[in-house]
């Protein structure tokens, strides 16, 4: 596809505490990302493609920012940034209908890493200019979209907790802390649902739902999990206990989920907790409330180019 004018939702803070930490940086916050925006502009400006920036803070509802651009002044829109920023970007994407770019510098990108997309800014950028488009599933929490998984339980429960200050400054370890600090003390509730046009009730105490395949990082929860297939990929934790958790986490930090007797894995085009029945959900690692969720899947709802 070749692109003439795209629009670059740039997110200031994305991967910023990370980068400070592996690497001793000494660099000020503001210089460490005009150095980067300056990066990705120049990459596509001497490929003759014009530039539109804009800059997340707090003062700017990206999704209705995006939701209101048109393709007669866009002919893609870029997330740079983690999975937040895609995930902000990609609902407003489903009410613009414009196609999405990816430059990974958060520090989660999991649908990049599914989809091969590049951590090298340049690389990334490159796979931009030169890719062509394909379309994805996405998932839908009553009318939040998601890309890569959703939550229902322990993990949301972690999130919301988590402040965004730790989260910056630790990336994934962040969430880690919080889980341990949280488990002992967490109350596993009966988390009851069912799929599709089956009205059989299953009862979990913790639910993942992967679009994407991979979770809380380069964790594989089910292997079998496509962005393509127009199925989702759900995991549930049968036991409500910290013995049952803990051995859960276990065989996802090993890679053996699927021998793990704590989980069963079901595949459904929607699944709906039982009436009235509200629990802590996010999506894409955003905590989106205590709530009565339909989760759905949207067969190549989303056009994507790389």
């Amino acid at each position: 596809m070749k692109l003439k004018h795209i629009t670059l939702v740039f997110n200031p803070t994305a991967g910023y505490g990370r980068t400070e930490m592996l690497f001793k940086s000494k660099k000020s916050h503001k210089n460490h990302y005009e150095i980067t925006l300056n990066k990705i502009k120049t990459i596509f400006e001497s490929h003759k493609i014009n530039v539109s920036v804009i800059i997340i803070d707090k003062t700017i509802n990206i999704t209705n920012v995006v939701a209101n651009l048109s393709l007669d002044n866009t002919d893609l829109v870029i997330a740079a940034g983690g999975d937040g920023t895609i995930n902000s970007v990609i609902n407003g994407l489903m009410r613009s209908n414009i196609p999405l770019g990816i430059i990974p510098i958060g520090s989660v990108n999991i649908l990049a890493l599914d989809l091969g997309i590049s951590s090298d800014i340049q690389q990334a950028c490159l796979q931009i200019i030169n890719g062509q488009m394909k379309k994805i599933d996405i998932g839908k929490v009553n009318e939040t979209y998601f890309s890569s998984m959703a939550g229902i339980g322990f993990d949301a429960k972690v999130i919301k907790h988590t402040p965004i200050k730790l989260k910056k400054k630790h990336g994934l370890l962040s969430f880690a802390f919080i889980a341990f600090k949280l488990i002992t003390t967490y109350k596993f509730r009966p988390i009851h649902l069912f799929f599709d046009d089956n009205k059989d009730i299953k009862t979990a105490y913790f639910v993942i739902i992967n679009n994407a395949k991979y979770y809380g990082g380069k964790f594989i929860v089910s292997p079998l999990s496509s962005l393509t297939d127009g199925k989702l990929d759900i995991t549930l934790l049968k036991k409500g206990s910290i013995s049952s958790l803990l051995f859960f986490v276990k065989h996802l930090i090993y890679g053996t989920l699927d021998q793990c007797s704590q989980t069963e894995f079901i595949q459904a085009t929607k699944l709906s907790l039982k009436e009235n029945e509200k629990h802590h959900t996010h999506v894409d690692a955003e905590y989106i409330g205590k709530k009565h969720v339909t989760i759905s899947i949207r067969a190549m709802g989303l056009s994507i180019i790389y």
